[in-house]
């Protein structure tokens, strides 16, 4: 278990998320599927959290040491052109991402939009209820990269609305270091796309020790960058970034609902990966088989088919 930190020295919001309850440890929750939530209500449950101002800390935070980082990112794009978006947008969070972590490769492989709706395609356009971090060692069934390379992969968080702060459902990060994987819990879920496809994923179990952060007031050049997955990692709760969508107490009444888009970019670092099919194969030994009723799951995550390749990614290195 992780040691008490030093206490948050920044003003905070108390505020709440929803957590997956404690009997799920060392289980795999089961996927909703057909509307069916009915388990739901025995699988989460409502705590408070206090979220802490990032921007008054002495230190800001930063991607290797807590996990997210803001930058002063500015833009000059349409983001309603979806060909601006997956051209231009994407070479902009690539480089991004390549400046914020010092890897050797980078490239955009997904976007979402988020307005607090689910559109009528189906595509999830809501903003998130419970904590929780998007991808774990599974993922790299599906993963190409360089041969003998460790890899990560990165959120780009920010809005696309140039004449508003951000002031509704702004995004909450658990800094990684006060987070323990005994309180990580593996889950099945699927992606709505077009056909769905399945994915594993994590919810947290809350406890006292997790600190949460939160950027007040972004404005359209600002950009957070967190970690959602790195191979170099040997600890799970250092792979990740828990996160979730929370109420805000401080927002005004009838404030619009935010509108921002979150990119997911793939890095190639400089750092060799000796036995890549071991370090796989040991990463995912820590993902639980077995639902709490007994039976085994046999859910795998599948090729994303929004992605930019039918498995995810090909990055080519230049000869060394």
């Amino acid at each position: 278990m992780k040691k008490l930190p030093r206490f948050a020295e920044a003003p905070f919001v108390i505020s709440d998320s929803l957590f997956v309850s404690p009997r799920y440890r060392g289980f795999r929750v089961p996927a909703i599927d057909r509307g069916d939530y009915s388990h739901l209500r025995e699988t989460l449950y409502r705590k408070p959290i206090r979220v802490h101002d990032a921007r008054q800390l002495a230190k800001a935070p930063t991607i290797e040491r807590e996990g997210f980082e803001l930058f002063q990112a500015p833009i000059d794009l349409d983001f309603r052109r979806h060909e601006l978006v997956v051209n231009h947008f994407y070479d902009y969070c690539s480089k991004l991402v390549m400046t914020a972590t010092g890897c050797l490769a980078a490239r955009t492989i997904q976007h979402e939009f988020r307005t607090g709706k689910t559109s009528s395609s189906g595509a999830s356009g809501a903003y998130a209820k419970m904590a929780h971090a998007d991808i774990c060692p599974l993922i790299e069934d599906v993963m190409e990269v360089p041969e003998g390379r460790h890899f990560g992969i990165f959120n780009v968080w920010r809005s696309v609305d140039p004449l508003r702060e951000i002031e509704t459902k702004p995004l909450a990060l658990c800094d990684r270091t006060t987070v323990s994987a005994e309180d990580m819990v593996s889950v099945d879920g699927w992606r709505r796309t077009k056909p769905r496809t399945k994915v594993v994923y994590y919810y947290l179990i809350h406890n006292n020790v997790q600190c949460w952060f939160y950027f007040p007031r972004m404005q359209f050049d600002d950009a957070i960058v967190f970690r959602q997955y790195d191979s170099r990692k040997e600890n799970p709760a250092d792979r990740v970034t828990f996160h979730t969508a929370f109420e805000d107490p401080s927002t005004e009444e009838g404030a619009p609902l935010r509108t921002t888009i979150e990119a997911r970019v793939l890095a190639v670092f400089a750092e060799h990966d000796p036995e890549p099919e071991a370090r796989k194969a040991r990463f995912q030994a820590e993902i639980p088989t077995r639902r709490s009723d007994g039976t085994e799951t046999p859910w795998r995550f599948e090729g994303m088919v929004d992605w930019n390749n039918p498995r995810y990614l090909r990055i080519e290195l230049d000869s060394e």
